[in-house]
């Protein structure tokens, strides 16, 4: 978990919105946001776990009553509202929030299960109006805390020794998800999560996001991985590529556009640059090069407590990035059948420009097979 001086001023942010906005009552199940606000990580289950907040009140955790002594570790939140198995948990919530009868205004993130807000409204009798937390949430989430950067650091050193340790130790005969193992395995190794590890061997790297399958690595497949990991809580991403023996004239061709592609946007993106015009450097020298039909993909998204959050360097994104603001910086080239280069790093956005988050050099992996 992060400082609770960090959880606090969050919640102060959110408090004064709900005051400013005229809201009785927000409500947030598990999800990004609850994290974000709570510190507690995980999905929504059948027994209610939900924080309410009102403007003038210290935030309550609603959660079942075997659950308290294991929540209560993982939060800055002290105060609960427990319930018993054989209680209705929204009734709770209903008097606790001080509700009467269709005369309130609730508000939730857009993430909240359809079936909490039926069983909130009927326990209400209705509401007068609710409102999403989700827009000043995100616009929270868009600036990155220096303690939360350095988290998505440490991410990134792992990440960098997991990814160097699977193309040390592939070899010929290995499936994609064998390669995948040794990436999990050593991200666990060494105190972190593992979140995903696209392994994609030949034709497979043609596909951006393929899953892992028992695709056999064989003399000059292009070998793509794409691997993240969690340290408290936040995330990071990269991708670096081989050839399983020596590369062709095409794929060293290839790699190589799209490494200037990527390293022309990481130079360009700085304070007020729109996400469109970063997503536009790198698109260029793709296009200049003769593959622009062949980067399918925007170039880049936020990412910190989820892998994929804003900003989003898309085409028509008019957002200027931010000092505090971290993305992915992703270009690729993807020929159909035969095979792809993406070429992916984390970076947070600084008052002179780009500070990148993950470490490992980004020459084209020769596999000595």
């Amino acid at each position: 978990m992060l400082g609770d001086n960090i959880y606090r001023k969050r919640m102060k942010h959110l408090s004064d919105f709900l005051g400013q906005e005229r809201i009785d009552f927000a409500l947030l199940t598990p999800s990004p946001a609850f994290h974000y606000v709570t510190g507690i990580r995980g999905g929504m289950m059948e027994r209610l776990v939900a924080l309410l907040m009102t403007p003038d009140q210290d935030p309550r955790i609603v959660a079942p009553s075997f659950e308290v002594s294991n929540i209560s570790t993982h939060t800055w939140v002290d105060e609960f509202l427990p319930w018993a198995e054989d209680e209705d948990p929204y009734k709770i919530v209903v008097g606790e929030a001080g509700a009467e009868n269709g005369g309130h205004v609730v508000a939730f993130d857009e993430q909240l299960p359809l079936g909490v807000y039926w069983k909130i409204e009927k326990a209400l009798g209705g509401f007068q109006r609710t409102a999403s937390l989700t827009p000043i949430i995100n616009e929270m989430r868009l600036i990155k805390s220096d303690e939360e950067v350095d988290l998505m650091k440490k991410a990134g050193r792992i990440i960098d020794s997991a990814v160097t340790k699977a193309y040390k130790e592939a070899s010929l005969g290995m499936t994609e998800i064998e390669i995948r193992q040794i990436v999990h395995a050593e991200v666990t190794r060494q105190g972190a999560e593992p979140t995903f590890a696209a392994v994609q061997f030949g034709e497979n790297s043609a596909v951006a996001h393929a899953t892992p399958g028992q695709r056999e690595l064989k003399k000059g497949d292009t070998v793509l991985l794409d691997c993240g990991c969690v340290v408290g809580g936040y995330n990071t991403d990269m991708t670096r590529m081989g050839v399983a023996g020596p590369p062709s004239d095409e794929q060293r061709h290839i790699h190589s556009v799209v490494l200037e592609a990527q390293e022309n946007a990481i130079e360009g993106i700085a304070p007020g640059l729109a996400c469109g015009a970063a997503d536009g450097i790198a698109r260029k020298v793709i296009e200049e090069a003769g593959y622009g039909e062949y980067f399918t993909h925007r170039l880049g998204h936020g990412i910190g407590i989820q892998v994929h959050e804003p900003p989003y360097l898309v085409r028509g994104n008019a957002l200027e990035l931010q000092p505090g603001m971290t993305h992915s910086v992703e270009p690729g080239i993807y020929q159909e059948a035969k095979f792809g280069m993406r070429i992916e790093d984390v970076i947070c956005v600084r008052e002179d420009g780009a500070e990148v988050l993950t470490y490992t050099p980004k020459d084209l992996v020769i596999l000595d097979l």
